[in-house]
């Protein structure tokens, strides 16, 4: 099973992340983040299993993590053979972008990344196995397509969505955009932002706001499931008892493996 978050920056999805992987896990699942899963999958490679019997303990930890990003690096080719017109249209679609080279550089190589960590992680996953990716290819359509400089492209957006492997689920916490902004400049602005105006970052917020409604409502038309989630308020233990108030009625997250017994 693949679960994905979408909202706009300061929405909540990496706060709201672990609650849904408790929430699996108690369901019967093993459920994983990304950097959750890094380790124990890369365990299931050949050279994973040889470090895990052969490397000492203090070792094994980031010997493991080099094995999965060398196999994500490698993984990559199997996702670029399977999915090709979306390779294509993610690399043409950022060339005439009007923002500057390091910012289409950034967009491109977390989009890379992504590519890989999908691809390694979904093929060594079991049946009774949930991935949870707070930034999956969802929610990349707002580093491909916002920015403080441009309108958004429904078109141009609307074809990346048809191009994406379709998750089992895709969560959606909303929150305003001055919730938004309060909660970015709380935590700290990204570091690529440091340099730019008040205004340019309330521009970003808001075209990222709209990219992301605009994905939402295309991906609801096309019968994705999808839940939404009012994260506007402050009290983080209210959103978490309603979000998992309502993954409990889900068909798609019904507790229904609790059972299962482990392969690993």
């Amino acid at each position: 099973m693949v679960i994905e978050f979408i909202g706009t920056p300061g929405a909540g999805k990496t706060t709201l992340l672990p609650d849904v992987v408790e929430y699996l896990n108690a369901c019967g699942y093993r459920a994983f983040s990304v950097i959750e899963a890094a380790r124990p999958f890369a365990k299931r490679t050949l050279i994973g299993e040889a470090v895990s019997r052969l490397a000492p303990p203090p070792l094994q930890g980031p010997l493991l993590w080099q094995v999965f990003y060398q196999y994500s690096k490698l993984y990559r080719k199997k996702f670029y053979k399977k999915h090709t017109a979306l390779i294509r249209h993610v690399i043409s679609s950022q060339k005439n972008r009007p923002i500057p080279h390091d910012a289409r550089h950034h967009a491109l190589y977390w989009f890379f990344h992504l590519v890989g960590y999908y691809e390694f992680l979904s093929t060594y996953a079991k049946l009774d196995e949930a991935l949870v990716f707070d930034e999956g290819f969802i929610h990349r359509v707002v580093q491909l397509n916002a920015s403080d400089v441009e309108e958004p492209d429904p078109a141009q957006i609307y074809t990346y969505i048809d191009l994406l492997p379709r998750p089992d689920l895709v969560i959606f916490p909303e929150a305003s955009l001055k919730t938004c902004e309060t909660r970015i400049y709380r935590r700290g602005l990204w570091e690529r932002f440091k340099n730019k105006s008040t205004l340019e970052v309330s521009r970003y917020i808001a075209n990222s706001y709209l990219v992301v409604h605009l994905a939402v409502d295309y991906i609801k038309s096309k019968g994705w499931t999808v839940y939404e989630l009012d994260n506007d308020g402050d009290d983080p233990t209210i959103t978490a008892a309603v979000l998992l108030s309502t993954l409990s009625g889900l068909p798609a997250l019904t507790c229904k493996l609790p059972q299962v017994q482990s392969i690993m």
